[in-house]
């Protein structure tokens, strides 16, 4: 193995995983296995560990997570860091990662000159239904696309959750191996936030008892109809963003980033964008917040106003 490997990505988990991988490749112990984070760690901490040898003699490996926030020292307080990457330990594998590697910085002049570097990419969104399905038949199971969307729907691209649902998932079917869509509905829940972007989701559609269905679930959980009319409006807010953003040749990262969301809702979002008509959408905004504007201002009753919009009797 490289003594020095630089992880560059925006997926933590997939480098998780690529991290776990160099450790039962060079079968280092979890006692001489040390787990350092960049943002919360001084770079003298990590210059300690390196140069402290291991348990045993054995071989130490060291992750350093977001290296790339040691932007924040000067060139001389970075030195020591950056003469050790010049002339690395035998007996230690130093691992970093980083989202991106700093340009115009001594730090990223370092790195690209002195470490292994391994692009680990974000797994596209087009890619996230084979990735379940691979997730599963692994391991003998056998699951159908309709379930597969069902759990995305629910976990989003949050791999950390789509990986710990999964195991769930499999240990409820652990006799049959077979995954259906009502176990998904069953073990798998949904937050406030997808119950109310479900029944967004639900109402573009046109999908009538659908959505009155989840009204009347969000309606029993104390979730009044003025809450519902607000998350409504934000939710095709967003997805219009998303429209535009996504005609601008935007992916699930940037339209996460840009809308402050997280990757999970920006996949949904960019699913809804991508069948949605814009006038349609626009329509709805308006209408919706001259409702708004009624119920504010006691023209309409807010349950009974939202709900002849639902019903299409506005």
């Amino acid at each position: 193995m490289e003594p020095v490997y630089l992880l560059v990505g925006q997926s933590v988990f997939l480098i998780k995983e690529q991290i776990k991988l160099y450790q039962e490749a060079a079968a280092v112990d979890p006692f001489n296995m040390v787990l350092l984070d960049g943002l919360d760690t001084e770079i003298e901490d990590v210059i300690k560990e390196l140069v402290t040898v291991s348990f045993f003699s054995q071989t130490k490996m060291i992750v350093v997570e977001n290296i790339d926030s040691f932007v924040r020292y000067e060139k001389d307080q970075l030195m020591p860091l950056i003469k050790y990457l010049e002339k690395p330990s035998s007996d230690v594998i130093l691992i970093l990662s980083a989202q991106e590697i700093p340009k115009n910085h001594s730090l990223g002049d370092a790195l690209s000159k002195y470490t292994f570097i391994e692009t680990i990419k974000s797994l596209e969104l087009s890619s996230l239904p084979i990735y379940v399905h691979k997730l599963f038949s692994k391991d003998g199971y056998k699951i159908d696309g309709r379930t597969i969307e069902a759990l995305i729907e629910r976990t989003g691209n949050d791999l950390f959750l789509l990986h710990q649902e999964a195991e769930k998932l499999k240990t409820y079917a652990y006799d049959e191996k077979v995954i259906v869509l009502d176990d998904v509905n069953l073990l798998v829940p949904r937050n406030l936030e997808d119950n109310i972007f479900a029944f967004s989701s639900a109402y573009l559609k046109g999908d009538v008892k659908g959505y009155m269905q989840i009204y009347d679930d969000l309606l029993g959980s104390k979730i009044n109809s003025s809450t519902i009319l607000n998350h409504l409006f934000n939710t095709v807010n967003l997805i219009l963003q998303t429209k535009t953003l996504l005609d601008q040749g935007s992916n699930q990262e940037s339209v996460a980033n840009y809308l402050k969301v997280s990757t999970g809702r920006a996949y949904h979002l960019i699913r809804e964008a991508k069948v949605q008509n814009t006038l349609k959408l626009e329509r709805l905004i308006k209408n919706l917040a001259k409702l708004d504007l009624e119920i504010k201002t006691g023209l309409k009753d807010e349950k009974l106003g939202f709900e002849l919009l639902l019903l299409g009797s506005l």
